[in-house]
């Protein structure tokens, strides 16, 4: 008697057992708060293991090298933002502040902060750093900009590239001086005082109550 191929496959044994995502999620949190504490440098695949509580042959399964690791960790921590058109250029600045200012990118900046010392030495991790991060980010700023033109708000003489990188590169670079992530206050501070006058707009005052201690 002929065996089809759906009963023999059904006959044959599963090999392993099924993917549990928990353990997946338990040690991307892991891996993050590994990073913060520890920085790159430090983080092992072993560790990570220790710290979520799992084997280390879970971690290698899963992920072939700490690299691999740490750009999914950050991925995990990549805002989710929806298409930004208020209809006007200050309500589109205004909700990209506070897409710049989350939980979730507020721990994103303490994950890159973590990892820039080894971006020289780490070609995946910076080409992933840019590709995935950065030049998304100002991309949506550029995209935003250049709507705000052709709606007439903006000049033909502003130049919306060096405009766009300006918030994240601010942002960045505070993070990294200060160790901590740059605040809601801070991103305004850079808008009113930075951003609007490259646009061609009046600077925004800032209350010195709303501007960061930066030895916070």
């Amino acid at each position: 008697m002929q065996i089809s191929d759906t009963d023999a496959a059904a006959q044959e044994p599963r090999r392993g057992r099924p993917r549990d995502p928990s353990r997946d999620h338990a040690i991307i949190d892991a891996t993050i708060d590994v990073l913060v504490r520890d920085g790159y440098d430090r983080l092992s695949m072993e560790g990570v293991a220790t710290a979520a509580g799992v084997g280390k042959a879970t971690v290698y399964r899963r992920w072939g090298s700490k690299a691999e690791l740490v750009i999914d960790a950050m991925m995990s921590l990549k805002p989710v933002v929806d298409t930004i058109d208020t209809g006007s250029l200050e309500g589109d600045i205004e909700l990209l502040t506070a897409a710049s200012c989350s939980p979730r990118t507020q721990r994103l900046q303490e994950v890159m902060v973590s990892i820039c010392s080894a971006l020289p030495r780490e070609p995946e991790l910076l080409e992933a750093f840019a590709t995935r991060f950065t030049e998304p980010r100002i991309a949506r700023i550029t995209t935003v900009l250049e709507r705000a033109r052709d709606r007439g708000e903006l000049g033909p003489e502003v130049d919306i590239a060096m405009a766009a990188s300006l918030v994240p590169s601010l942002m960045l670079q505070r993070a990294l001086m200060t160790g901590k992530p740059a605040g809601r206050a801070y991103a305004e501070q850079v808008v009113g005082s930075v951003l609007l006058p490259v646009l061609g707009r009046p600077p925004r005052p800032i209350a010195p109550t709303d501007v960061e201690n930066p030895h916070d």
